[in-house]
């Protein structure tokens, strides 16, 4: 080997990494990792909110019915304003104005339905055994049904199949009545809660809109505002709409039981007209004191005003409330009453009367978050209420 020759270089020998961490620095929970917890985290508070409004359920629906007669109410308050009326003194006006009214027909209406109910007390073995006669002349079969065809041995009085039968069915109407009863009591006890979100509502309802928006990030916020607006509109058109039913039901049923020539006709009238808010049940509630009046006097009236509230059900459901619902709600009549069936037997009577509002203030928010695309095109039609729920 030369002298002058140079050895050939060794091979590259394989690079070790440094000791410690990377300099770039690598984080210790990967994206995957913050996206997993990121929706446990969200899962668990929709969960907690979730339990936290089965809790609070009640309280709730008190709520939503407090701020649907609130935006009711806010046109009426608007009115007021602009003839220089300041909403917080107008707000009070309209509301206790509506329940003043309210309870001075209830006032009105209270000594006749109290003098018939005695006369009724008095009477009513009487038009018990005069509705046997006629049916076990005319519909022996209907008897039959109603007594069964064995006679009475259940130790009740001799009056009668028909009398035996009541005696009967006395326990269960007992406690079909308590338990009505105790509904309306709850109902009640929350009207004052109801009242006074009302009077709060329709006083400032902007500053409750805008509250509510701010709880959401500006992208978000420009998205649900349109549908606020459209779920006021929506709610209002609805409540006017129920107002002019139960005026048009008050008066056709005065006028059908005047003509029956059935005694306390106008007060009667006043129930059908005021419990026609509440669906399904209220018709059928305000028919028992008309049947139970007409049947002191005959089994022949008593028949009459049954036909006649059963067509002006009849009518109401298939002419005037599509009539006046049309374009405003646009809801399927089955999945309504689904909606109504639920809500009255998980939440009684409070969940019946706030059904069909909530519906259609989901109805309206599923509709223009999900299925139209810009909810701007999704707003109500221009109307003076719609201008004055945008502001």
């Amino acid at each position: 080997m030369p002298d002058n020759a140079q050895p050939s270089p060794a091979p590259d020998a394989p690079k070790t990494a440094p000791a410690g961490p990377p300099a770039t620095g690598r984080p210790l929970i990967s994206a995957n990792h913050a996206d997993l917890v990121r929706a446990a985290l969200i899962v668990v508070g929709v969960l907690l909110g979730l339990q936290l409004l089965w809790a609070a359920r009640f309280l709730a629906l008190t709520a939503f019915i407090g701020i649907l007669f609130g935006l009711g109410a806010s046109p009426a308050v608007d009115a007021l304003e602009r003839r220089g009326l300041r909403r917080g003194f107008g707000s009070p006006i309209i509301i206790f104005g509506a329940l003043a009214l309210i309870l001075g027909l209830a006032a009105w209406s209270a000594p006749t339905l109290v003098d018939q109910s005695r006369e009724l007390r008095t009477r009513f073995p009487e038009a018990v055994q005069k509705a046997e006669v006629w049916l076990g002349t005319h519909q022996p079969r209907v008897l039959d049904l109603l007594t069964g065809d064995a006679p009475d041995t259940t130790g009740a009085p001799s009056h009668g199949r028909l009398v035996g039968a009541l005696y009967d069915q006395a326990p269960k109407l007992k406690a079909l009545a308590l338990g009505i009863l105790t509904s309306a009591l709850a109902a009640v006890g929350g009207l004052v809660l109801v009242i006074f979100l009302a009077v709060y509502i329709a006083a400032e309802p902007d500053l409750y809109r805008r509250g509510l928006l701010l709880l959401f990030s500006p992208p978000t916020r420009h998205r649900l505002a349109p549908v606020l607006t459209a779920i006021s509109v929506k709610l209002r058109r609805w409540l006017n709409t129920q107002a002019l039913a139960m005026l048009i039901i008050g008066t056709v049923t005065t006028i059908v039981l005047k003509i029956i020539g059935v005694r306390a006709a106008v007060p009667l009238g006043v129930i059908a007209g005021i419990l026609e808010f509440i669906p399904n049940i209220g018709p059928t509630l305000s028919a028992v004191p008309a049947i139970a009046m007409a049947f002191v006097d005959s089994p022949e009236k008593t028949l009459a005003v049954i036909i006649a509230y059963w067509g002006i059900q009849f009518l109401e459901n298939n002419l005037l409330i599509p009539y006046l619902m049309k374009e405003q709600l646009d809801l399927p009549p089955a999945l309504t009453m689904m909606v109504q069936v639920v809500m009255a037997y998980v939440f009684g009577i409070l969940g019946l009367f706030a059904a069909t509002p909530l519906l259609a203030a989901i109805f309206v928010t599923v509709q223009m978050l999900h299925v139209v695309k810009d909810p701007d095109e999704a707003t109500a039609p221009a109307t003076p209420a719609a201008d004055t729920a945008a502001g």
